[in-house]
């Protein structure tokens, strides 16, 4: 028997079903089970409750801002693969984090933020190549970063996305 062990904090969609660096028969099967595991958990009806809105509403805002000039002073298109990173980056949040609003940058790149409250915010811009610009604001506290969108998200992610929705004597 195989087992899959997803990390609590870091347990994204697919979070488990990173790349194999392995070879070779045992490989394969395992790569075989992994896209069977994804596909269940893609159909899954309470993960798609997440899932669909808010892949719908990347799709939504891509097609809104496909054009050069989409918002009447000069912004770029959506970028392509900023476009597949910021997909790539939803598919491993982690299955307990609240929706976030999707929203394309005039310079083309996807900005994913999470807000609470007025001064509880964490915004995420993802770049052509993976690059996470981040900053956040969470009452008296703020961050700013730039991050590389790997297997799993950054820990300085993590940490912003969940700042915005933890208790005030957390934060």
């Amino acid at each position: 028997m195989t087992a899959i062990a997803i990390h609590p904090k870091r347990g994204g969609i697919f979070a488990a079903l990173i790349p194999s660096a392995g070879i070779g028969p045992a490989a394969d099967a395992v790569d075989e089970r992994v896209t069977e595991v994804q596909r269940h958990f893609a159909e899954s009806v309470s993960l798609r409750k997440v899932v669909d809105p808010t892949f719908a509403a990347l799709i939504e805002v891509a097609g809104a801002a496909a054009t050069a000039n989409w918002d009447g002073y000069g912004a770029r298109p959506v970028n392509a693969r900023a476009y597949a990173q910021a997909r790539r980056f939803l598919t491993v949040l982690p299955t307990t984090t609240p929706i976030p609003d999707i929203a394309v940058d005039p310079d083309g790149e996807i900005a994913i933020t999470w807000q609470a409250a007025p001064r509880l915010v964490f915004s995420v811009s993802v770049g052509a190549e993976g690059r996470l610009t981040y900053a956040g604001l969470f009452g008296e506290s703020k961050t700013h970063g730039t991050e590389w969108l790997r297997a799993e998200l950054p820990q300085e992610v993590l940490d912003g996305i969940a700042k915005v929705f933890a208790p005030p004597a957390i934060r």
